[in-house]
């Protein structure tokens, strides 16, 4: 097969969705997801591996580049998935929908039925929840920025500027952090937040047992691999969420 046959939107689209669930480590031409995507695309694994390589290089808060190949329309696709990421991602699904071997996976948690718009929209904010979940641990590698804990079970994608504010934001990668459920809770009521270095802050407010305290404040959180939180997002958790008095 030709090698130099052009990347179409569709082509480009798909791989960026497949970055942007993908842990940086497993961004080569061996995956399995990167082979399966190849296949679909009649293209060789390598060549998908080094197209998620241009999209790393494009990562520009990361301290580790990808290749320096990223052209153009590289950048385009890349401007397009972060100026509306639902809208993005919605047109990854309907073009992978329409294999069934390129299909998404089942549902695991059947939704109760209900009638007209009402099921459309649940299953609609049960994809694009799914789909942020999906992003973030990938960037953290399935650990929690502050405490370490990798037991997917216990990790949650925790919205930093929150989910009701602006739903531009609401999919954005860059909007979100890998943490279990207490410190998730704490981050989202404004009990906690995180300062310009990553370093906890915890809020007056927040009444610690003296056996947690070094759970929470001055842990530096971990930096993930790729989508790193953009400083105006935790600069608006700071000014807006976190409970300073």
């Amino acid at each position: 097969m030709a090698e130099r046959k052009p990347w179409t939107r569709r082509d480009q689209v798909l791989v960026l969705e497949l970055y942007s669930r993908t842990p940086f480590g497993k961004m080569h031409k061996t995956n399995p997801d990167v082979i399966a995507l190849a296949a679909y695309l009649e293209r060789s694994p390598s060549s998908i591996a080094m197209k998620l390589g241009n999209y790393a290089s494009l990562d520009v808060n990361l301290d580790r580049k990808g290749l320096d190949g990223a052209s153009k329309a590289d950048r385009e696709i890349w401007d397009e998935f972060f100026a509306d990421p639902e809208k993005f991602l919605q047109f990854a699904r309907s073009v992978r929908s329409v294999d069934g071997e390129w299909g998404e996976p089942e549902d695991p948690e059947p939704t109760e039925f209900r009638e007209g718009e009402d099921v459309l929209r649940i299953v609609k904010v049960r994809k694009n929840q799914s789909a942020f979940r999906t992003m973030v641990l990938s960037s953290y590698e399935a650990t929690c920025a502050i405490t370490g804990i990798s037991q997917p079970e216990l990790l949650v994608a925790s919205h930093i500027v929150p989910w009701r504010v602006d739903s531009k934001l609401r999919l954005d990668p860059r909007n979100g952090i890998c943490l279990n459920p207490l410190h998730d809770k704490a981050f989202d009521a404004g009990l906690i937040t995180l300062d310009k270095n990553f370093s906890v802050l915890c809020s007056p407010r927040f009444v610690i047992p003296s056996r947690l305290k070094s759970q929470f404040e001055g842990q530096v959180a971990k930096q993930p691999n790729k989508f790193r939180p953009l400083p105006e997002y935790l600069e608006y958790h700071r000014d807006e969420v976190f409970i300073s008095k």
